[in-house]
Order: C-alpha cells, then sequence, then structure tokens
C-alpha cells in the first residue's frame, strides 16, 4: 500500500436526521493519485466528496490531513455537481473566485485566461453565464475549482453535460494534473469513463463501500502517442510550454533542438497539428500502450 497519503478518512460517518447517510468510510488518498468514486445516485458520493474537502464535519471517525505545508491546512480544489446560472460573464465570476482565494490581480488575469484556453472558452468574453449549456457550465466550474492550484481536486459528477470532445479535453487534463502530483477525486455514475482516467475505482451503495478496484491506468493500459520532435535553436522554452497542453501525458527534452512528447491517444492528432503550426518539424510518431519510456 502507498505511503504518501494526502488525505485520510477512517471509520468515517455522516448522519442526517438520525439516518446514516454514510456508514463506517475508510479510503487514503495518494500524491500523484487519481481516484474515482462510482455509485448510483443517493449512494453517499456527493456527501463522501463534501466530507473530503471539509465542508461537512463528521458524525463520528477522523479525517487527517498532510498537506505540502504541513499540519491541518492543504489547497483544495472542489467543483460541485452543478453551477447555477449567474447574472456574471465566466471571467467576471472567476476573478471574483481567484480573489477570494487570495490571487493577486495579475496572477488571477494570467490563471483564468490560462484555464479557459485550457477548457476551450475563451471565446465567450461578454456572455453571461445564465446563457450557458450545461457543458459550459461544468467547464467554468472545472476553471474555478483549480484556479488556487489545489493539492487536492475533488470532482463531483463532472462528465454530465460534456460532449465526448470535452469528456476527452478533460480526461487530458485529469493525466497532466496526475503526472504533476496532484491528487484526484472524481465522483460519478459514468463507470466505463472514469474507468479510463483512474488509478483506483471505489464503489459505494446505501452510504458503504463495497469494492475496491485497480482501473486500466494504475496497471500502464493508458493509449498514448510518442512523438518525436525537433526544434530551431533557442526555442527550448516554447517546446517545454507545448508539453504542458491539456492532453499531453509527458514530455522530454533531449538536447537544445530534440524533444519527445507523449500525447493521449483520443486528441493525438489535434496536439500534432499544434506542434506542426508552432514550428516544429516531426521526425516520428508511434502508438503505444502501457507506461511511457
Amino acid at each position: 500500500m502507498r505511503t504518501n497519503a494526502i488525505l485520510r478518512l477512517e471509520k468515517a460517518s455522516k448522519h442526517y436526521k438520525g439516518k446514516a447517510v454514510l456508514d463506517d468510510v475508510s479510503i487514503a488518498l495518494n500524491r500523484g493519485e487519481t481516484v474515482a468514486i462510482t455509485g448510483p445516485n443517493g449512494s453517499g458520493k456527493s456527501t463522501l466528496l463534501k466530507l473530503l474537502a471539509g465542508l461537512s464535519a463528521l458524525s463520528s471517525g477522523t479525517r487527517e490531513l498532510n498537506g505540502g505545508g504541513g499540519g491541518d491546512r492543504m489547497v483544495i480544489g472542489y467543483a460541485p455537481d452543478h453551477l447555477p446560472k449567474l447574472k456574471f460573464t465566466a471571467r467576471e465570476y472567476l476573478n471574483h473566485m481567484a480573489a477570494i482565494r487570495g490571487l493577486d490581480a495579475a496572477t488571477r488575469l494570467r490563471r483564468i485566461e490560462e484555464l479557459l484556453e485550457q477548457v476551450n472558452l475563451r471565446d465567450r468574453p461578454g456572455q453571461q453565464m445564465r446563457y450557458f449549456s450545461k457543458g459550459m457550465l461544468q467547464k467554468v466550474n472545472l476553471v474555478q475549482a483549480l484556479l488556487g492550484e489545489p493539492e487536492l481536486l475533488l470532482l463531483d459528477e463532472p462528465i454530465g453535460g460534456l460532449d465526448e470532445e470535452a469528456q476527452s479535453v478533460l480526461g487530458g487534463m485529469l493525466r497532466s494534473l496526475r503526472l504533476e502530483g496532484m491528487a484526484v477525486v472524481v465522483a460519478g455514475h459514468e463507470h466505463a469513463i472514469l474507468r479510463q482516467w483512474a488509478d483506483r475505482i471505489i464503489s459505494i451503495s446505501d452510504g458503504r463501500i463495497v469494492a475496491v478496484e485497480d482501473s486500466p491506468l494504475s496497471v500502464g493500459e493508458i493509449y498514448w502517442r510518442r512523438i518525436v520532435c525537433r526544434w530551431p535553436a533557442g526555442r527550448e522554452t516554447e517546446a517545454a510550454a507545448l508539453g504542458r497542453l491539456s492532453g499531453m501525458l509527458q514530455y522530454r527534452l533531449e538536447d537544445r533542438t530534440t524533444a519527445v512528447y507523449w500525447a493521449d491517444a483520443e486528441r493525438s492528432d489535434a496536439l500534432l497539428r499544434e506542434l506542426l503550426e508552432a514550428g516544429a518539424s516531426v521526425d516520428s510518431v508511434a502508438m503505444g500502450t502501457g507506461r511511457m519510456i
């Protein structure tokens, strides 16, 4: 068992009006790991996320944090299961949320634009969120959860309303965050999709954990394309920046002119096009599955 747990619940229970919504739940979340919480509606998924976030008090049991700053403090990003149709533009809402998190004006602007670019939502500058589709609101919800660069990211039903392309973008982002060392928990009932993104899948029913399984990601069954590129001398910074695009699973700069990228197979065509448009010369492209080497 891993020992780098960033948060741990032990024998946690939650009761509402005398009824057990969660009962005797123990879970450890690790840095660099994505955990999927699956189960039917009413099984206790949302309540579990609120306990992990510290937004709801335990009725019994313990909650232990081990954040990067030590002690009982940790930066947690939380996206609830829906975001209301507010009379704000996305940027107005996100600027307000970033200010609450203590980000200065310059950092707020940079971070908001960076994240809106990743979720393909930069082209709605003046449209208020009350006119957004459910999928667009889900994207804004994800962005607000990531504003403070959290150590732990909690997402409640993030897939609802997203089309296949947006689901692929979200999956690529979660894999990138995992590689950066973030702990991620995703709750939902889309078992087939979530098992492609997670290291572990925890199934709950009637407030209890009923199964824990490893997913394909944890045993190396992730599909990728390995792209070897040559860059003009002096463009190492740009080459590295493209390695941080959503959907890039890993990258390595071999020398001043050669970079190797591992791209999520589902998004590799678009990422390959971005590399070419940026001026990279592609030496080779190879498809693979398993651990990236």
